[in-house]
């Protein structure tokens, strides 16, 4: 991905993560749904390329990434209706910025396996700060650990409700959007000493 892609990518996972029911189940549901609109899409892209429809590339993945999110969704409300009921129409968020980001931003020409290596660390980049999001969310706001099962979630309490009342605040959006700030700060920070450190061993 460019610089620009991940931008655009990195507002719409942290709009998905603030607005989100603050729960490791829908951590997970994101998480999945990432991964695999990236690798099948690259995959798809690389099979109209073959079949040499490019001049219709940009509605063939728009096709494509929009029946994905439906088909995901399907399954969703078919294993578990409640997350599914939760999410609605926040399952299309990632639909969106992957199809901006890697479809319409991205115009490099890539192979399969240069396009797999050059997108695949951010898509688990992006994929690990909503599971560890999400986790923060789950384990200190509620004092569960909520985890995919058929059905409903399950629940595993890990504290008692009273004593996490303090941090019940980041269950909430504003607490989400606080914590928000503070991990892009903190990813801020650290990328800027990378890129000092990069500039001082060349």
């Amino acid at each position: 991905m460019t610089r620009r892609a991940i931008s655009v990518y990195m507002a719409a996972t942290c709009a998905m993560v603030i607005v989100a029911p603050g729960r490791f189940v829908c951590g997970i549901v994101f998480a999945v749904e990432i991964c695999l609109l990236m690798l099948l899409g690259i995959l798809f892209k690389a099979l109209i390329k073959k079949i040499s429809l490019r001049h219709l590339s940009q509605v063939l993945m728009l096709c494509f990434v929009v029946y994905f999110t439906l088909l995901y969704r399907q399954l969703l409300a078919l294993f578990m209706p409640e997350v599914a009921l939760q999410l609605e129409f926040l399952l299309f968020l990632p639909a969106i910025s992957t199809f901006t980001t890697v479809f319409l931003l991205d115009r490099t020409e890539h192979t399969l396996k240069d396009a797999l290596l050059n997108d695949a660390p951010s898509t688990l980049l992006f994929a690990g700060y909503i599971l560890a999001f999400s986790l923060i969310r789950d384990v200190f706001g509620y004092g569960t650990l909520s985890l995919p099962y058929y059905g409903d979630p399950l629940e595993i309490v890990l504290f008692n409700p009273e004593g996490v009342s303090v941090l019940s605040f980041l269950a909430t959006i504003p607490g989400a959007m606080i914590l928000t700030s503070l991990l892009l700060s903190l990813y801020l920070y650290f990328e800027k000493k990378y890129h000092i450190l990069i500039k001082a061993g060349a």
